[in-house]
C-alpha cells in the first residue's frame, strides 16, 4: 500500500512501547518488525507485529525481514480492515537516522520507524519516509498518543 503525501505517523502508545521493549530486548542486535494501521484520515498505527531478523551474519547492523513474514502479516492486516503501515528496526549504539543500507532496501510511500538504543536502552526514535524512487529519507513527523 502507497501512502503519498502523509506527513505525520500517529502511532497508539502502548504500539510504540512494545517498539521500544522489543528494541532494548534485542540489544545488541537490531529487532525488527511490522507497523500495522490504516490511513483512512490519516496515518494511524494501532499495533506492532515483531518480526524475526533473518539476517544472521551481521545482525548488530542490519535487518531483513522474511518476505513470507510479511506477506503472512499484510493478509492477517486485509482480513482485518486494516494495512501494513511501515516498518520498524533499532539502531543498536548508533542515531535514529537511516543508513545507506536502509535506504537501499527501503519501500516507496512506507514509515520506517528507528529506534537508537545505547547500552541497552532506547535514547531516542524518530520516523523517516521518502516519496519518489530517487530521493532520500526524510523525516517524517511522529505522533505518540
Amino acid at each position: 500500500m502507497f501512502f503519498k503525501n502523509k506527513s505525520v505517523l500517529h502511532i497508539q502508545k502502548p504500539a510504540y512501547d512494545e517498539i521500544i521493549r522489543h528494541a532494548e530486548e534485542s540489544y545488541p542486535n537490531e529487532c525488527c518488525g511490522i507497523l500495522i494501521g490504516s490511513a483512512q484520515k490519516d496515518k494511524r498505527v494501532f499495533s506492532s507485529e515483531r518480526a524475526s531478523n533473518v539476517n544472521a551474519e551481521r545482525a548488530r547492523d542490519r535487518y531483513i525481514i522474511d518476505p513470507k513474514e510479511i506477506y503472512a502479516v499484510d493478509r492477517q492486516c486485509r482480513a482485518q480492515g486494516l494495512d501494513i503501515m511501515g516498518f520498524y528496526h533499532s539502531h543498536p549504539d548508533h542515531p535514529d537516522r537511516p543508513s545507506d543500507f536502509d535506504r537501499e532496501w527501503g519501500q516507496l510511500g512506507y514509515s520506517y520507524l528507528i529506534v537508537s538504543v545505547k547500552s541497552g536502552k532506547a535514547a531516542s526514535s524518530k520516523c523517516w519516509i521518502f516519496d519518489e524512487d530517487n530521493e532520500p529519507f526524510k523525516e517524517e513527523k511522529l505522533n505518540i498518543g
